[in-house]
């Protein structure tokens, strides 16, 4: 039930971020990216993780569990693109 409140605020927010951030969605139902998902240590979801950029999958600077609403998730995206862009 979480995902499917999550999951409209990740799109909705996708076009502003876009640019600077890349959004990438795995679905626990396909086992493959079942998989990525738990080697990157999201096994439960919805799950958020931030990954420097030209890094490992296995490399995730920051992990969030859970339903996130559009401010908390903004406050992340904001974090992470002034974060990675001065270590640029």
């Amino acid at each position: 039930m979480a995902c499917a409140l999550t999951r409209p605020v990740v799109h909705g927010l996708r076009p502003d971020y876009q640019s600077n951030v890349n959004f990438v969605v795995l679905d626990f139902d396909i086992k493959t990216q079942h998989d990525l998902a738990v080697e990157m240590g999201a096994a439960r979801h919805p799950a958020f993780a931030v990954i420097p950029p030209n890094a490992d999958p296995n490399d995730v600077a920051e992990r969030r569990f859970g339903a996130i609403n559009i401010e908390e998730l903004q406050a992340l995206l904001e974090d992470i693109v002034e974060r990675y862009s001065q270590s640029q």
